[in-house]
């Protein structure tokens, strides 16, 4: 009997202690719910373990979906997401669409030791990425989201077992909503969190990027909010947050998107990165911008803005930064988004980028799209989980990069190419208040069983 290949959609990476890689996607299962893949390879890339695990066998529209993945002190994996039904009980039942926050834990083998759900939203609940702290338990965050629909920034401190030690929310403020993207304990057992706040009024929402600081017992001890403004006060632009390290220095760097969406197609666009102290205050600021491009589209010339994504950072050993996400390509016809690597220096100048990608060779086209998420070695190496197209099945598949220190994959990888010429400018971004209101109410676990499928894996290796 043959196997059947399902898509892959990546997630995350996180190095292990053995100098290898956990990796962590999301497919369809058998039943055709979405449930977890999670591939462990060495140190070289070569798989060493697979398997599914969350909601096999579950009812239609039941799912079980992680999005955030880390090696923990035992050796285990931490998984945070989100699930319908998946015997979760009255908490985010079948067929209710109420999704449930979802934490599971499992051993060094992908097996689940415990899995639990929260739910703190009336209509749902997520999490967008989860830590271990330094005390065993685990910091995550997210969002929540009331019957009204109405979205509030979520964070969760839990103990080893999944129990809440504390849980808050923030926002919303009026019409002010928030969640939040990413999040790292401090060197002062605090934790910081990056995120966006909105107004989802008439028209696109202006999406402010949201930073904020706790301390190890939750209490806020500031948040900070940054956009531009127009001549009226209001947010102009649109920023997402997807990352925030701590640096070095005590501060910290928020990495995402800015678009200046007064002014499109006059090159208002490009990568984000915010350097703040420790205090949230903003020490610099650049945006990564190719200016606009104009093509043929097969009708009319079509003009867009040229930039890059970042969906993480990491500082590296000199204070520099690296970036990985999605860059623009241009192309006669078009200008895809490709998967990008960058390398800042600590004043955040571009000091190198690039883009990997397969290409089909029947049209030329590249097939691969972005960086999901990236580790960082101790000696400067990045590697990078994205997307890419199976050429004969056009199937999703996990497209991994390892380069060196530069950005290279050996002397001569075809699949390295020349990045879009990128400069860096200010976008100008000041400091708002987001002044979002805090609460404090806790709401207790329900347990949600998961289980494992064996899986086989193909790899193909191409430099």
């Amino acid at each position: 009997m043959g196997s059947t290949e399902f898509d892959l959609t990546p997630e995350d990476i996180q190095a292990t202690a053995d100098g290898g890689y956990i990796v962590l996607a999301s497919t369809p299962s058998t039943n055709a719910a979405r449930v977890n893949w999670l591939l462990k390879l060495d140190q070289s890339g070569t798989p060493r373990w697979h398997k599914e695990v969350g909601c096999l066998g579950g009812a239609p529209g039941d799912y079980s979906i992680g999005v955030s993945v880390q090696q923990t002190a035992d050796g285990g994996f931490v998984l945070g997401g989100g699930t319908i039904g998946c015997g979760s009980g009255s908490a985010c039942p079948e067929a209710s669409g109420i999704q449930c926050a979802l934490v599971d834990r499992l051993d060094s083998a992908g097996n689940p030791v415990w899995a639990n759900t929260y739910p703190a939203g009336s209509a749902s609940s997520s999490i967008n990425q989860i830590k271990q702290t330094t005390d065993g338990g685990y910091i995550a965050v997210g969002s929540s989201t009331d019957i009204n629909q109405v979205t509030s920034a979520l964070v969760l401190k839990l103990d080893g077992v999944g129990g809440v030690v504390w849980q808050r929310t923030l926002g919303p403020a009026a019409s002010v909503q928030s969640y939040l993207n990413a999040v790292q304990q401090s060197s002062d057992g605090g934790y910081v969190a990056t995120g966006e706040f909105f107004t989802p009024s008439g028209g696109t929402p202006r999406t402010s990027v949201l930073a904020i600081n706790l301390d190890a017992s939750g209490n806020v001890r500031w948040q900070q909010g940054f956009n531009d403004v127009d001549s009226t006060g209001a947010a102009s632009a649109a920023e997402h947050a997807m990352s925030i390290v701590q640096t070095a220095d005590g501060g910290f760097v928020v990495a995402g998107n800015w678009t200046n969406s007064t002014f499109p197609g006059q090159g208002a666009a490009g990568a984000l990165l915010l350097k703040l102290d420790s205090a949230g205050g903003l020490q610099w600021q650049n945006a990564y911008s190719g200016g606009v491009y104009c093509f043929f589209n097969g009708f009319s010339e079509t003009c867009t803005d040229i930039g890059a994504v970042a969906y993480s950072v990491h500082q590296t050993a000199d204070g520099g930064y690296l970036l990985a996400g999605d860059g623009d390509l241009e192309m006669a016809d078009g200008v895809p988004i490709e998967p990008w690597l960058a390398r800042v220096d600590a004043s955040g100048n571009l000091v190198w980028q690039h883009l990997y990608y397969e290409i089909n060779p029947a049209t030329g086209r590249p097939l691969s799209e972005y960086f999901a998420s990236s580790v960082l070695s101790p000696n400067g190496s990045p590697t990078a989980i994205g997307f890419t197209e199976n050429n004969g099945n056009q199937k999703g598949e996990l497209y991994g990069v390892k380069t060196d220190a530069a950005g290279a994959v050996g002397t001569s990888c075809s699949q390295v190419h020349a990045a879009t010429a990128l400069s860096a400018l200010n976008p100008a971004l000041i400091a708002i208040a987001p002044s979002l209101p805090v609460q404090t109410t806790a709401t207790p676990p329900s347990t949600s069983p998961a289980t494992t499928l064996a899986t086989s894996v193909a790899t193909r290796g191409n430099c």
